[in-house]
């Protein structure tokens, strides 16, 4: 079958602008697709900048260190208490070592605080029998409370510290201080109550 040729010349008036209006009606499409494509040019440009800023920020922070900064304790390069039992009357010392281990500062700050308040009543219910009279035995006694006393409250201490209880870290340290034949870690306490 052979197609046939529009023939302007030989064609009446209506099929004229029928074959016209086609024509215009051809060149309108091709415009709108030209015009679709530069669209879609310009719209892809965008996606592949936010995704280039979405990298570079993804980068920044994997690089960036999470969580809060380092603490006066850290900055000083203390190391993390270590509690001894001296008596088998503390068990609550390993417990409290076992939740430092395990990060859980609240709750070892909690048993740290309670096992200080004990140890400060039992130093002071040494100290107020001795007035009248000491033996050697009521001496040793009392040294070895001291000691122990002195290891909860810098264990104590490092949890304020942790926590950023700077205030109650402050007045803690303070009252470390005060007993140097008792304070293992003076210099320690010293540098960290100028740090905070």
């Amino acid at each position: 079958m052979e197609e046939e040729v529009f023939n302007k010349q030989e064609a009446d008036g209506l099929t004229t602008m029928i074959a016209s209006r086609l024509g215009e009606r051809q060149q309108k499409l091709e415009r709108m697709e030209s015009w679709e494509h530069e669209s879609g040019k310009t719209r892809v440009r965008p996606i592949y900048i936010v995704s280039a800023v979405a990298a570079c920020v993804a980068v920044i922070l994997l690089m960036m260190p999470f969580g809060k900064a380092t603490s006066p304790w850290d900055d000083l390069g203390l190391a993390v208490p270590s509690m001894t039992e001296y008596r088998a009357a503390t068990p609550d010392l390993s417990a409290i070592m076992e939740m430092i281990d395990s990060k859980d500062y609240a709750a070892a700050l909690e048993r740290t605080k309670q096992a200080l308040e004990l140890s400060d009543k039992s130093v002071k219910e040494t100290e107020d029998l001795m007035v009248g009279w000491a033996d050697e035995e009521m001496l040793y006694e009392l040294e070895q409370e001291m000691v122990m006393n002195g290891e909860i409250r810098w264990t104590y201490i490092y949890l304020l510290v942790t926590l950023d209880k700077k205030r109650e870290a402050k007045k803690e340290l303070k009252k470390y201080l005060k007993n140097p034949a008792y304070c293992e870690h003076e210099e320690d306490a010293k540098a960290l109550l100028n740090a905070l």
